[in-house]
């Protein structure tokens, strides 16, 4: 089996226009979000409504599996190329030294983000410590079930560990804003360790999910057809240029729950340029709702061969996107 990681030919991953500068990046008001609560309040659904995220925190405080998703990241990396507590090894290149071979095994690094998985009923992604221990949490699925209802589909695989190393000083590193071609209908991404300012936390465009919404096929699916292409490229544009895009940040163990259409990235890493250098590391989980008709799409995924990662598919009973259902089969509607 021939595993592709990225469909550089879908349109959520065209190049951004030359005119575009993006707005600086704000930091999440470290207030937002209430974990004492695993249901949604009022006032935090229509925060999601409007924003396309909504953070809790302290949602997972067992310790151990986030401990056990952490070391099983720094175990698997080849050859020593990065060393957990060697910072030379961070900043000397280590995506020269990550070979071929190495790709099927633990992910791409490109640059300085690495996002470690592997393919198989038993890659990264499949660890009983990330599927139960995290994404399964009783206290996960509780929030889950409050946007969604209930029943939703148990997770078989999180899409694996994402690091994102500091750039070096001198280094121009910038923001990678795209839209993910997936059937999740809704993401979160758990933070595995304290993550301060400015040292690559999650990144958002507030509000892009409801603009960028007409711009996909279908309400929940996964493709951008040949007709819709260019409008999504120049609408995804026009956000940037006008939104302030915002940094997840905060402690181990905080979850941020984000709409699938909002144009996100990861963060850039400055921990060496403020002194505290660090990597970044998280994990990205999916969901849906269960008893649907799951399909699987050959050419841009999820599927066997695109997007392998994804737990998610695409569902028979899914409906074009219009202008009056962006919230169709949520429970928050």
């Amino acid at each position: 089996m021939n595993y592709t990681e990225y469909n550089e030919g879908h349109a959520s991953a065209q190049p951004i226009a030359d005119d575009v500068h993006f707005k600086p990046v704000q930091l999440l008001n470290a207030d937002l979000g209430n974990s004492d609560n695993k249901s949604l309040s009022n006032e935090e659904i229509e925060s999601f409504k409007l924003r396309g995220f909504l953070v809790k925190r302290r949602v997972l405080q067992d310790s151990k599996a986030l401990n056990a998703a952490l070391n099983h990241f720094w175990e698997r990396v080849p050859r020593g190329i990065i060393q957990r507590d060697d910072l030379n090894t961070w900043l000397d290149s280590p995506h020269s030294k990550l070979k071929e071979e190495d790709v099927p095994n633990v992910g791409m690094l490109r640059g300085t983000n690495w996002k470690m998985r592997s393919p198989g009923p038993s890659g990264i992604g499949t660890e009983s410590f990330l599927v139960d221990g995290i994404a399964n949490h009783p206290s996960m699925i509780d929030i889950v079930e409050s946007f969604l209802g209930a029943p939703v589909n148990p997770v078989s695989r999180v899409r694996g560990i994402y690091g994102v190393l500091p750039k070096k000083v001198d280094a121009k590193e910038t923001l990678h804003p795209h839209g993910d071609y997936m059937a999740s209908e809704l993401s979160a991404m758990v933070l595995l360790h304290d993550t301060p300012p400015h040292s690559g936390g999650f990144t958002v465009w507030p509000g892009s999910h409801v603009r960028m919404h007409l711009h996909w096929d279908k309400v929940h699916g996964s493709t951008i057809g040949e007709s819709k292409a260019a409008g999504f490229r120049l609408a995804r544009d026009q956000v940037l240029r006008d939104t302030e895009p915002v940094e997840f940040i905060g402690a181990a163990g905080d979850v941020i729950f984000w709409h699938p259409r909002l144009l996100h990235s990861a963060g850039v890493n400055f921990s060496l340029d403020i002194g505290q250098p660090r990597v970044r590391i998280i994990v990205p989980c999916d969901y849906q709702r269960a008893d649907m008709t799951y399909i699987d799409n050959l050419d841009h995924g999820p599927g066997p061969v695109y997007q392998w990662w994804v737990d998610t598919r695409n569902t028979a009973e899914d409906i074009e996107s219009s202008s009056n259902n962006m919230w169709d089969r949520w429970a928050i509607d």
